[in-house]
């Protein structure tokens, strides 16, 4: 991302600004779930890619919530049209997948609220593009009284950055926003391929199906070394570093 032009206003940016939308949403529960999987969709013209949202629901005569949960045959052909939509358009998506049996971020940050913030503020984080300003819609994710993930999850990428990137996090309910049920979709897709790798899942079911369908878009087999294009980025959780940290501070003398 090139630049903007300068405002001849002194603290005023230009009409031309760069801005983006971007989406989060989690696959698994990051508690009790091998796979867990945090997904962010960022969105510069959000726009123009709800018209050809809208155009395959016509298409499709589908209507309803894209939910990966909820994937039946009457849904598949709308299901796999939205994915190759999203793959061919200029959307950015990325995401990270824990397995709790290779690294569990639980253990790391002593709680699965606590984990989840930290594993969504590193996404938007490696996701925001240069002078780019950021609204983010989350998926409803229930926090402790004591706790805001949209507060911290704000201020710990803005803090990172050293700039205002993120201006705003929001969480709404998936039916509120059809920009969740597209990265429910990715995120869903990304968590069965793993999932059914692992025999936790059936390649042959319908959402085998979809995950595989996105796995051939894209040229891969499978995501088990992570993957990364231009518009698309797979990374898996580790710790390593972190664990010989607190080896080092266990085998040490007190």
């Amino acid at each position: 991302m090139v630049q903007p032009p300068a405002h001849a206003r002194a603290c005023t940016l230009h009409k031309s600004h760069p801005t983006s939308v971007a989406f989060f949403d989690e696959a698994g529960a990051i508690s009790s779930d091998r796979f867990f999987v945090v997904g962010l969709l960022r969105v510069e013209d959000h726009a123009a890619l709800l018209k050809q949202v809208k155009a395959i629901r016509k298409k499709h005569k589908f209507y309803d919530e894209f939910k990966w949960g909820s994937i039946t045959t009457s849904s598949l052909a709308a299901s796999e049209s939205l994915i190759e939509l999203l793959l061919d358009s200029s959307a950015n998506f990325s995401c990270f997948v824990a397995d709790r049996h290779v690294a569990d971020p639980v253990a790391r940050f002593g709680n699965t609220f606590r984990a989840y913030e930290k594993l969504a503020t590193q996404l938007l984080i490696g996701s925001v593009q240069p002078y780019e300003l950021v609204t983010v819609i989350a998926d409803n994710y229930s926090a402790p009284n004591n706790r805001s993930f949209e507060s911290t999850v704000k201020i710990e990428c803005n803090n990172r950055l050293d700039r205002l990137a993120v201006t705003s996090v929001i969480q709404v309910d998936s039916k509120a926003t059809e920009g969740l049920q597209l990265v429910d979709m990715l995120v869903g897709a990304v968590a069965f391929g793993f999932k059914a790798d692992c025999g936790l899942g059936n390649h042959r079911s319908l959402k085998g199906q979809l995950a595989q369908k996105l796995r051939a878009k894209l040229g891969v087999p499978n995501f088990d070394s992570g993957y990364k294009s231009s518009a698309f980025g797979v990374r898996l959780y580790e710790h390593d570093k972190w664990l010989r940290r607190q080896q080092m501070r266990l085998g040490s003398p007190s």
